[in-house]
């Protein structure tokens, strides 16, 4: 299955992307409309410089011109001296070079040309023809200013810069928002309360928190209320219940009748749906947790089972020591349900309880050897009340209570319940528990 990417990622390569464009597009059209021409007018004022120091330098007396070259050098960084007849072929790949050259074209004697190179040391020469004569100026990198091309790139860097920084920023306001509401969902998935979100910042935002805040209060007031009155039902029901037992209790004689044994029957099984239901109730409640050998919790619950049903039931490890911060009754009642049911549903006798552990998670898992459970109603299995047995009797297909209360434990706790199917046939339900 492809994996989704995040809002976070999403938001963040949509800014990233439109402000990189627009920066580029910003970027060329600096480069275009405003380095290039002024790289140009510098040339253009670079080589008049170069043309009117080559007329001083041939006009004045050679005894002077030593001088004229040392005012040069110290004034402008400008090494001024006739050039060699042997000029090379030199290549010029510096920008400011073309420049150069296109500016110092009208200014030279007719049917001379200028020469711009770039020298092995990294100096630049401009060889100017005057008056019969070539002239060459040397000069280093530093004179040419500006430089379009350093200064293009280093736009185009900064703007990089600030692009990832405010797309980092912008996602980061988009997204955080809204995994808090789906950490909070979650948790309220899970049976917990969350604490309200906040209600600050950007409209829309504030009115999903208030929307989201208000939805969850009323939830837990519906959750509370269907405790209490499940709670209150149970207690009501059970109370004539326990009268009844008791008329029947002082019949003496008249308890060997079949009608007063089936009316024992039908006060036992409802006060067991009754109890299964307070059960059901108070699953939506979390445990604290706390250091457990887990090895040690599941060797007790397979004890107790084999003394108190009849049939084998063993426990297989794998991992070593296992001893993990649990809630440690949520997991017994799992475990218990789970043994049940399977004794009771499984086909055979004989029962495995199976521990696993893997980097990130410890797996529990109760296995049978039974017919299994169709593909297309496990969901269904870990409803309330819902039996694969469609005749509604509690000798054949239970109460339906036994999964959907070790489901909710589980999923109050933060754990996950799954059930696959064996490949040699039969039943294998596996509660996950995460690792911190």
């Amino acid at each position: 299955m492809r994996r989704s990417r995040s809002l976070f990622r999403r938001t963040a390569l949509t800014v990233a992307a439109g402000l990189l464009v627009f920066q580029v597009t910003a970027g060329l059209a600096l480069f275009v409309n405003v380095l290039i021409p002024l790289a140009q007018r510098s040339a253009d004022d670079f080589s008049a410089l170069l043309v009117l120091s080559a007329r001083t330098w041939v006009e004045l007396p050679p005894g002077t011109r030593p001088a004229f070259a040392a005012e040069l050098a110290s004034s402008h960084g400008l090494d001024v001296a006739e050039a060699p007849e042997s000029r090379g072929d030199e290549v010029g790949h510096h920008p400011y070079l073309n420049f150069l050259r296109e500016a110092l074209a009208p200014r030279v004697d007719p049917g001379t040309v200028a020469r711009v190179t770039e020298a092995p040391d990294g100096r630049f020469h401009a060889d100017v023809p005057m008056a019969g004569r070539v002239l060459r100026f040397s000069f280093s990198k530093d004179l040419v200013t500006p430089r379009p091309m350093r200064a293009f790139w280093w736009t185009l860097a900064a703007a990089l810069l600030v692009t990832l920084v405010v797309a980092w920023q912008l996602a980061r306001r988009v997204s955080s928002p809204v995994a808090q509401l789906a950490r909070a969902a979650r948790e309220i998935g899970e049976g917990g309360m969350p604490r309200r979100l906040s209600e600050a910042g950007d409209r829309e935002l504030a009115e999903l928190a208030r929307a989201f805040n208000e939805t969850a209060a009323r939830l837990a007031a519906q959750r509370e209320n269907q405790a209490t009155l499940l709670a209150g039902v149970s207690h009501d029901l059970r109370s004539p219940l326990s009268r009844l037992r008791m008329a029947l209790g002082i019949l003496g004689e008249e308890r060997s009748s079949p009608l007063v044994a089936k009316m024992e029957a039908d006060i036992t099984e409802m006060d067991a749906l009754i109890r299964a239901q307070l059960e059901l109730a108070r699953a939506r409640e979390r445990e604290p947790v706390r250091l457990t050998d887990l090895d040690d919790l599941l060797a007790g619950r397979v004890q107790a089972a084999s003394t108190l049903a009849p049939g084998e039931v063993r426990l297989r490890t794998t991992g070593g020591p296992c001893r993990v911060a649990v809630a440690p009754v949520a997991l017994q009642r799992i475990v218990n349900n789970l043994v049940e049911n399977a004794l009771a549903h499984g086909g055979t006798k004989r029962v495995d309880v199976v521990r696993r552990r893997c980097r990130r998670a410890i797996f529990v898992g109760v296995r049978d050897g039974g017919p299994g459970i169709p593909a297309d109603l496990r969901e269904a299995v870990m409803r309330p009340f819902f039996r694969l047995e469609p005749s509604r009797n509690r000798a054949t297909g239970g109460s339906g209570l036994g999964l959907a209360i070790a489901r909710q434990l589980a999923e109050t706790h933060g754990w996950r319940l799954a059930i696959k199917s064996r490949r040699g046939g039969g039943t294998s339900v596996w509660l996950a528990i995460g690792l911190a």
